[in-house]
C-alpha cells in the first residue's frame, strides 16, 4: 500500500484525544483486557486483513506479531491514522529467536509512540536469514542509523534504506554478525596476542577484599 492507496480518512488533521467513557478510541482501550479492543489492533486488522500472526500483552504492553512484508505500509496507517497516531518511532533493533523457534529466526522489532494519545506499541515482524525486511526510512529519517546497525550486528538487510552499510565494524569485516545468537564469544578467527606480560601493578579498591 502506498501514500497514494491510503484511505482516504488517514490524510486528514488528527482529531481530539478521545476521553469519553465508552468511546472506541479513549486511551483506555489501549490497556482493556481484551487485546482485540486496542485501537491498533482494530485498525491493522481493518485495513490489512490477515496481517496479524500474534498478539502479546504483557504488562499493559502490547506487542503485535505482523506479516513482514506490511511492516512499512502498517506503519504508515499506524501514523497517519486519525485517531490513533503513532507517529514517533522511538526505536527499532531485532532480536535473534534461535533456539527458542525454528523459523523466522529473526524478529525486526519497531517501536512507535503517540505523542497525542501517550502509548506505546511494540511491532515485531519475523524474518529468515537472508530474507529482506522493508525499510522504513521513507517514513521516519531516524530510521536510518537504527537499520544500519542492526544489519550491521544481525546481518539482516532493509529493502529501500538509502545507504545501508556498516556503522560500528570496519568496512572490510568478515567474521559474520557479533550479535547472533550462533556467534563465538571471542570471534570465529584466531587472533595473536601482544603485551602478555603485566606492565601495571594491581592496585587494591579501599574497600577490603575487593581488588581490581
Amino acid at each position: 500500500m502506498s501514500d497514494g492507496n491510503l484511505p482516504q480518512q488517514l490524510e486528514t488533521e488528527y482529531s481530539p484525544v478521545a476521553t469519553e467513557p465508552g468511546d472506541p478510541w479513549a486511551r483506555a482501550m489501549y490497556f482493556d483486557p481484551d487485546v482485540e479492543q486496542h485501537p491498533a489492533v482494530r485498525v491493522i486488522r481493518e485495513y490489512f486483513p490477515g496481517a496479524i500472526q500474534d498478539i502479546v500483552r504483557f504488562r499493559d504492553e502490547t506487542t503485535i506479531h505482523i506479516e513482514p512484508t506490511l511492516l512499512r505500509d502498517i506503519c504508515d496507517m499506524l501514523r497517519k491514522h486519525p485517531q490513533v497516531g503513532l507517529n514517533m518511532l522511538s526505536d527499532l533493533t531485532a532480536n535473534d529467536m534461535l533456539r527458542l523457534r525454528e523459523s523466522p529466526r529473526f524478529d525486526v522489532v519497531v517501536l512507535l509512540y503517540s505523542l497525542r494519545n501517550r502509548v506505546r506499541v511494540r511491532l515485531k515482524a519475523g524474518v529468515n536469514d537472508g530474507e529482506p525486511a522493508p525499510s522504513l526510512v521513507p517514513l521516519w529519517n531516524g530510521a536510518n542509523w537504527l537499520e544500519r546497525e542492526v544489519f550491521d550486528m544481525f546481518g539482516i538487510v532493509f529493502a529501500g534504506h538509502p545507504n545501508l552499510k556498516r556503522m560500528l565494524l570496519p568496512d572490510d569485516w568478515d567474521e559474520g554478525f557479533p550479535l547472533r545468537k550462533d556467534y563465538p564469544l571471542r570471534g570465529w578467527k584466531e587472533f595473536p596476542v601482544y603485551n602478555t606480560e603485566r606492565t601495571v601493578n594491581r592496585v587494591r579498591t579501599r574497600w577490603t577484599g575487593r581488588g581490581v
